[in-house]
């Protein structure tokens, strides 16, 4: 019996709502959650991919975050000074034989560039960036560490479920990561796969600090991660009078103002 349009367009939305919020889905769990056959996902997913709204994989289907987002390469040109003024400050955290964690945002790779330029040694490195795992296996003694997962070519990174996963064997002495922002409402980001890394990581660091530049401080995004700052350590170049006009929830946060030098 043919299933009426109207029933067909509404499941596809659902899929594509819930791949968006999800960041990646295989075939299997698609199916199992609408009740449907595998190869009625696989006709669902080619319909959405040639309306753009997502990104067939084997096996499953990405949302657009690879597309829709600025590379990585793109992104680090913008703020720069602010960024490597945040990446000085954050490296100046880290001490020899600690492990780290670098998350895949253009703010803490600059961590990673900063880390480098102190040559601080016998770090353990996880990052799920390629372009910070490049920079850093140049650090003296240190050993690095890329999590498996799907692989994203245009932000240089490896996301998806097992990621959190992974991270949960781990114990960090500091997580650096970044948001798409913070507001009143609390922190934000991309996508449900990079928040559950972000739980993970408040669970099994010692210190999680948030690298955000001015530009992310009362920005929102689609998915909030956390509703209040309280645990966290905010790196940013916003000025004290910005972040209270943004009426940022920060809870017990420990708040770290860096100033933008001249290159």
């Amino acid at each position: 019996m043919k299933v009426p349009r109207h029933i067909v367009e509404a499941r596809r939305e659902s899929i594509a709502q819930l791949i968006g919020e999800r960041g990646y889905l295989p075939v299997h769990d698609i199916s199992s959650r609408f009740g449907i056959s595998e190869a009625t996902v696989r006709r669902d997913l080619v319909h959405l991919a040639s309306q753009r709204r997502l990104t067939r994989t084997r096996g499953g289907a990405l949302n657009e975050f690879n597309r829709r987002l600025a590379s990585v390469d793109e992104r680090r040109s913008s703020e720069a000074l602010a960024k490597r003024a945040i990446g000085r400050a954050g490296a100046g955290m880290a001490r020899p034989g600690m492990t780290v964690y670098i998350d895949a945002g253009s703010t803490p790779l600059a961590v990673a560039e900063a880390l480098l330029a102190l040559g601080v040694p016998g770090l353990r490195v996880v990052t799920p960036s390629l372009a910070a795992a490049e920079i850093l296996v140049g650090l003296p003694d240190a050993s690095v560490h890329v999590p498996g997962g799907l692989y994203l070519g245009r932000q240089r990174m490896v996301a998806g479920a097992s990621s959190a996963k992974a991270l949960r064997a781990w114990s960090f002495d500091l997580a650096f990561v970044g948001s798409e922002g913070v507001d009143r409402r609390g922190l934000h980001n991309s996508q449900e796969d990079i928040i559950a890394v972000t739980h993970a990581l408040l669970e099994v660091s010692e210190r999680v600090v948030l690298c955000l530049t001015r530009s992310k401080i009362g920005a929102s995004g689609p998915v909030r991660v956390v509703p209040t700052l309280d645990g966290f350590t905010l790196l940013t170049n916003a000025t004290p009078a910005e972040i209270r006009a943004a009426r940022l929830p920060l809870g017990g946060c420990r708040l770290v103002h860096v100033a933008a030098a001249s290159p």
